[in-house]
């Protein structure tokens, strides 16, 4: 990597655009960056890693403000490299994200970009304007990360200064950020998780074995056994144990079987003889019941012969009884029908001639009304048509009602309509300005509360400024004494040597006739230097601070510019933000229902014009519909009177006809309802003629005899049947106690009881034995399912065991524990070795500037239990032959040490990015702290960097350098910003 030429622009402290010509400054290979504290010489070397990073280092990166508070706000902050990166000529056009003002006002944030370019030779190419594509771009090249750019090439001393000296664990952030050690953080981490994750493998391997050995023994009903006995084994052990009893068991069933089979045979033979012997005893009782039943059949069968005569009457019977309900039933409908006379107005005492001359005038009068049906249908459809005409007369008024409603309805919603529409449209157009004059107050509002607190900082920076103003011009005061009293002891030190005839080492002369007395206060070299190092110390101090002020100042007139640029008051600005954003809440809420008002009203003017159309529609239509209601009024009337004159008292021609009908439906029913109560007479009587002779022919005394006698027919075959079913008993029951079988004794009963019992007592016994051959056989079974089970688990236990120790071994070797005999992590002892190579590079520059006397080496440094950190430094000094604590150098050899420190680093992190070549590197600060011949020494160092052509700048205000370094950068600071001169190229 060698820049060519750095421009920056509204950048840090430079208002302006400056350009910085490192092609010209790296012909002497080495160049001092010089000016007033404060004036921005850091600020360049921040510009170089911003165009090549998009960010600076340190706290200035983390405060995040690059752009100069005096730059013109129309003036983009702009920084652009250009600068050759392997064998690649690229330029860099970098802006950082910031504020720009708007033409109309206000202002607008503009995001950070890039411009990546490359010259082919024939002009430059742009290859990206994408943050992310050029920085990944620039990464690949550069080959290293930011955080190693900043400590290699921008080698910042007095943060090499608190590395040097810093504790093992602030020392290990540094050399993790720089050499990218998480990889190893992971394996670590990695490392522990594995050994965890099959520890739980181990244990889940382990517990599944365990439940399967509880479930052999569950299965087996055995005790466990005892711990690391082979689980295979036992479970084989206990199988041939359970073939053995389940064998025994399958013996037992059998004989137990045996027994059971003879029991059940010797209770067969006892419950036959049993069944026999209740079979005897029931036949002699069924016996005795049907001979004691003979008396009764015999009546029965009398009472049988009675009912089968007198069924032979039940012809002539049953007609007789028909022929006597048909005259009741004859006489009841006459009467009926009489009854029905006064409904057709007429006497129930009418004769039957009466009746018959009746019937005959209605008959006539309904052939006449019949002819009438013509005009009657005519009536109806003029009836329905006038209807019909009244209905829709009143839809058309009530669409004519309803449309004059609406159309006075209409201009009050139209009126309303437009004024809401006018409103909207009056607060859209309002809207933008209150938008922006609200946007105005609040960036008012954020520059008020930024003035409010640069304003307290500021106070709190000149306070502090001005008690360090005295303190520095207390410190000089008091440096310059004992400065003016340390020459003082120096003449009288010289004085004192002086000898008449001897030359003076001042001047030569031999004659002393005025040698100096003195009456200072003795002062050593050491007091002088470190009252002057105070002092300059307090000018840094009150320098700092002096910029940290005009910061401030120009921050605070940064606001205050752009307050007054915004005109408001700031002691009323809350109360007009508050009313400005309720007012531009209220015009966007009326503003949003613009597009809803203009709909309704077109809405408003869809609903007249619909109306008024309905409204000439309706209007028309009843017009249309008088000639016609009239025409048909008239044809009812004509109609109705034609069928009055005809109906005579009738209302109408329907009720006309239906009561003509009815009289002479009554007439014609009572009539034959007359004629029908003569004929069932005459039936009766020729009826009971009959009845009267056949009874006494079939041996009965009456026909009320004979009516006794009579029964169903069902009761006669029942009879006849019980008659029979009793002779067939008697004979079947004589039968079955003729059988050679039933042949037996009563007596003694068969003893089924105890044969039963015994049958019972082998049917337990049977069970039992069943029972434990089920057990022994479901014990065996399970026993043969768990063994290959367990087999499997144990195979499955065995190598998991042997890799789990494996891993456990490696995790804690990497994570310091277990054999790791110095106890220190993977990570550190990466680090160590790292730190190891960056002590063994930088001795070679400590040497040099020490004359031989200083070289860091690396310590482990054992700590508290014995572990080790392995990122101690410690400085061996070869006079004394002893390795001292860096904490115990000091200030130059400090800065010796940082320096050399600085170079080692940066020669390590370079081989660590892959070797990538550096042609640039900057010093920054420190110097100050050296005496002439150290600085020498330190010189000469940086001489030797400049081999290959690398170019070396030197950061400093030490004004020792300015006669040693020819190429200068000077840079001059003003309350209108900084600007920089090359002199000496």
């Amino acid at each position: 990597m060698r820049p060519h030429q750095l421009t920056v622009q509204a950048f840090g402290p430079f208002p302006g655009s400056v350009e910085l010509d490192l092609d010209r400054l790296s012909d002497g290979g080495l160049f001092l960056l010089h000016g007033d504290t404060g004036a921005g010489k850091t600020t360049l070397l921040d510009a170089l890693g911003f165009a090549l990073y998009g960010k600076v280092p340190g706290v200035r990166g983390k405060v995040g403000r690059l752009r100069a508070d005096s730059a013109d706000p129309a003036v983009r902050t702009t920084v652009v490299l250009t600068v050759t990166l392997g064998s690649r000529l690229l330029r860099i056009t970098r802006h950082p994200a910031q504020e720009q003002p708007k033409r109309g006002g206000g202002s607008r944030t503009v995001n950070a970009s890039v411009v990546l370019e490359e010259d082919r030779g024939s002009g430059w190419e742009t290859l990206s304007t994408r943050l992310d594509e050029a920085g990944a771009e620039l990464d690949a090249l550069l080959g290293m990360t930011a955080d190693q750019f900043f400590q290699v090439v921008l080698l910042p001393q007095g943060e090499f200064a608190t590395f040097l000296r810093a504790k093992s664990d602030d020392r290990r952030q540094v050399l993790q950020r720089l050499f990218g050690t998480k990889r190893f953080e992971d394996i670590e981490k990695w490392m522990v998780t594995r050994s965890k994750l099959i520890e739980g493998q181990v244990a889940e391997a382990s517990a599944t074995l365990e439940r399967l050995r509880h479930r052999v023994a569950q299965a087996a009903g055995a005790e466990l056994p005892e711990p690391g006995t082979e689980a295979t084994g036992w479970v084989r052990e206990l199988l041939d144990r359970a073939e053995g009893d389940r064998d025994a068991a399958d013996a037992a069933v059998a004989r137990v079987q045996q027994q059971r089979d003879a029991a059940q045979q010797a209770r067969d033979v006892v419950e036959r003889l049993a069944g026999l012997q209740q079979r005897r005893r029931t036949a002699l009782a069924r016996e005795q019941e049907v001979v004691g039943q003979v008396e009764q059949v015999q009546a029965l069968q009398d009472e049988l012969a009675a009912a089968v005569r007198a069924a032979g009457l039940a012809g002539v019977l049953a007609a007789a009884e028909e022929r006597a309900q048909e005259q009741a039933d004859a006489v009841s409908a006459e009467a009926r029908c009489r009854a029905r006379l006064p409904e057709a107005g007429l006497s129930v005492d009418l004769t039957s001639a009466d009746l018959q001359e009746t019937a005959e005038a209605a008959g006539k009068r309904l052939v006449r009304l019949e002819g009438l049906s013509g005009v009657a249908d005519d009536l109806t459809t003029a009836r329905a048509a006038v209807a019909a005409t009244g209905l829709e007369r009143r839809r058309h008024e009530a669409t004519l009602a309803s449309a004059d409603e609406l159309l006075a309805d209409l201009p009050a919603r139209r009126s309303q309509a437009v004024e809401q529409l006018e409103e909207a449209r009056s607060s859209a157009d309002l809207l933008p300005q209150a938008q922006s004059r609200l946007g105005v107050l609040r960036e008012a509002a954020a520059e008020a509360t930024g003035l409010a607190r640069v304003s307290e900082e500021l106070t709190g920076l000149r306070e502090r400024r001005l008690a360090a103003g005295e303190r520095q011009l207390m410190l000089r005061t008091r440096a310059e004494e004992l400065r003016e009293q340390r020459f003082e002891a120096i003449f009288g030190e010289l004085a004192a040597k002086l000898e008449d005839g001897a030359p003076c080492e001042v001047c030569g002369a031999t004659e002393h006739p005025d040698p100096y007395l003195g009456d200072a206060d003795e002062v050593t070299r050491e007091q002088a230097a470190a009252a002057q190092a105070e002092a300059e110390q307090a000018a840094k101090v009150y320098a700092r601070l002096d910029t940290d002020v005009e910061l401030v100042e120009a921050a605070v007139t940064g606001h205050e510019r752009r307050l007054a640029a915004a005109e408001v008051d700031v002691l009323t600005l809350p109360g007009l933000l508050e009313a400005q954003e309720q007012e531009t809440a209220r015009l966007v809420a009326a503003a949003s229902v613009l597009r809803d008002c203009t709909d309704a009203l077109d809405e408003v003017n869809a609903e007249q014009a619909a109306a008024e159309k309905s409204q000439a529609l309706a209007l028309a239509a009843c017009d249309a519909l008088s000639p016609r209601e009239q025409q048909l009024s008239d044809t009812v009337g004509r109609l109705e009177r034609a069928l009055a004159g005809q109906l005579g008292e009738d209302n109408d021609l329907a009720t006309a006809q239906l009561r003509t009908a009815r009289v002479e439906q009554v007439c014609d029913a009572v009539l034959a309802a007359v004629a029908e109560t003569a004929r069932a007479r005459k039936e009766l009587d020729r009826a009971r003629q009959q009845l009267v002779r056949q009874t006494t022919e079939a041996g009965f005394d009456d026909p009320e005899g004979a009516a006794a006698a009579s029964r169903e027919v069902g009761w006669r075959d029942e009879a006849a049947a019980r008659v029979q079913e009793h002779a067939e008993q008697v004979a079947a029951v004589r039968e079955q106690l003729a059988q050679p079988e039933l042949q037996v004794a009563l007596e003694p009963p068969a003893g089924t009881a105890a044969a039963a019992a015994l049958v019972l007592a082998q049917d337990a016994e049977l069970r039992s034995a069943v029972g434990a051959s089920s057990l022994v056989v479901q014990r065996h079974r399970a026993l043969a399912d768990l063994l290959p089970e367990v087999e499997a688990a144990e195979r499955q236990l065995e190598p998991l065991a042997a890799r789990a120790t494996e891993v456990r071994a490696l995790a804690e070797l990497c994570s310091g524990a277990g054999a790791n005999t110095l106890k220190m992590t993977l990570t550190s002892f990466v680090l160590a070795a790292r730190l190891e190579e960056v002590a063994a590079a930088a001795t070679i520059p400590l040497l040099k500037m020490t004359q031989g006397r200083y070289a860091l080496i690396h310590s482990d440094g054992a700590v508290k239990g014995g572990a080790r950190s392995g990122l101690e430094l410690l400085a061996r000094d070869s006079w004394t032959g002893e390795d001292r604590p860096v904490s115990t150098l000091s200030g130059g050899e400090t800065f010796q040490a940082s320096l050399a420190l600085a170079l080692g680093l940066a020669e390590v992190v370079q081989a660590e990015a892959g070797g990538a070549r550096l042609d640039a590197l900057f010093v920054d600060e420190g110097f100050g702290s050296l005496d002439e011949e150290t600085l020498n020494e330190v010189m000469d160092v940086l001489d030797g960097l400049r081999e290959g052509g690398r170019v070396v700048g030197v950061v400093s205000h030490v004004a020792e350098l300015r006669d040693r370094i020819p190429a200068q950068v000077h840079v001059t600071k003003g309350r209108a910003g900084s600007t920089l001169s090359i002199q000496g190229c």
